[in-house]
């Protein structure tokens, strides 16, 4: 609620009481993918990447918007899509409902908090500082599918560490579909599965996003691909990074100058793998896996070629959750490095420094979220014999329960 109050009054009221000028503060990105919507409520679901839109990844969260977007479509609200309007009518239906739906992460990272037995006063701080670095994704940058995705990825977790290994499946093939950058905590998911479970979890992540994207492949295969391969990205908009000048140049004069983002994220997988890998070793160490989904999340930032303000986030989220697990003094500090980290991001401080700032506040999360050695707990409930035998219990991973404290 309070984020939902904060959110919309920042929208509507800083520019007319801070900045003296009659408009509104709306996301800019929020509107491309609201027009998608519209297009699946035309029935052109085929058409989405080939609207002109901008959209680059995966179409879940278009399903949420629009029964929303046909409902304010008929009742003649205005859009800042495709030219920018100072007062969008959309906005003040779509505002509240867009910050809802980012809500979810909050209470993801609650879930899973709980889960790994933070106490229910830390759990409340936890809740603030994840709110103050979700405004930037979700106020102030307009992309509730990131923090959608990240919530039902999580709730995947949670399933998996109580063993519930369908849910897990099914909840991050759904992460999957609404954004695919949840798709680097994939490994880690893996190495938690376990041989015997691997197959079926796999099946589960892949067929919510291959029945989503069926249609758009088939209706615009060129455009769709050049969307969700290439993953067009901006750096004279954006925040350019050592590895702008390496990625392909995919056309485009002035501030369209457009590069592809897709070859960082392939290298971005890879080294997932490899954490994953590593992964297999902590299955019963709770903290260490989520200090694994933290990493994992924290390569995106790493290897991009163009970096946007809210890219941080995912990493940032989870880290606190992990600092909050280890202690007051830990998740104090990470708030203070994560909410600097956020704010930042958001500051045009040139190239380097600007990311120097948040790859070095990603990485001290990282460093906070390292359990010490003496409170590393392990604790062990035993998996029942299934239909696979003896042989998948010593396959299958054990079912962790939050380390003590």
């Amino acid at each position: 609620m309070l984020l939902l109050v904060t959110g919309m009054a920042y929208t509507l009221w800083w520019a007319p009481v801070v900045r003296h000028h009659d408009y509104w503060v709306v996301p800019v990105d929020i509107w491309g993918a609201y027009r998608s919507a519209h297009m699946i409520g035309w029935g052109a679901l085929g058409n989405v990447y080939g609207a002109g839109t901008g959209i680059i990844t995966f179409p879940g969260i278009l399903l949420l918007l629009t029964p929303l977007a046909l409902i304010t479509g008929a009742l003649g609200m205005s859009e800042s899509f495709p030219v920018s309007l100072a007062h969008p009518s959309a906005w003040l239906v779509l505002g509240p409902y867009e910050i809802v739906i980012s809500s979810s992460a909050l209470f993801a990272c609650d879930a899973l908090a709980e889960r790994l037995g933070v106490p229910r006063g830390r759990r409340a701080a936890l809740c603030v500082a994840e709110g103050a670095i979700l405004f930037n994704v979700s106020v102030y940058w307009g992309h509730p599918e990131d923090a959608l995705a990240l919530a039902l990825a999580l709730y995947a977790l949670v399933f998996a560490f109580d063993g519930r290994w369908m849910g897990a499946g099914w909840l991050f093939g759904a992460a999957v579909a609404t954004q695919p950058l949840v798709l680097l905590m994939l490994p880690v998911m893996l190495a938690l599965a376990g041989r015997s479970r691997a197959a079926g979890l796999l099946a589960r992540t892949i067929l919510p996003a291959v029945a989503l994207l069926a249609a758009p492949l088939a209706a615009e295969f060129h455009a769709t691909a050049h969307a969700l391969v290439d993953q067009p990205n901006y750096p004279r908009i954006d925040h350019v990074t050592p590895w702008t000048s390496l990625a392909p140049r995919l056309g485009g004069s002035g501030t369209k100058v457009a590069v592809a983002a897709g070859p960082g994220r392939i290298l971005a997988m890879v080294l997932a793998g490899v954490i994953g890998w590593r992964a297999r070793r902590w299955r019963d160490r709770p903290d260490a896996v989520l200090w694994a989904m933290a990493s994992v999340l924290a390569l995106r930032c790493v290897t991009e070629s163009v970096m946007v303000a809210y890219y941080a986030w995912p990493a940032l989220a989870v880290g606190l959750v992990l600092s909050a697990h280890l202690g007051r003094s830990r998740l104090l500090s990470c708030s203070a490095v994560a909410v600097g980290v956020s704010a930042c991001s958001d500051a045009r401080l040139g190239a380097w420094p600007w990311w120097g700032i948040v790859s070095g506040g990603l990485v001290l999360v990282l460093f906070l979220g390292i359990a010490p050695r003496a409170s590393r707990v392990r604790e062990v409930v035993p998996i029942p014999l299934d239909t696979a035998g003896v042989e998948a219990v010593h396959e299958a991973p054990p079912v962790l329960v939050g380390a003590r404290q």
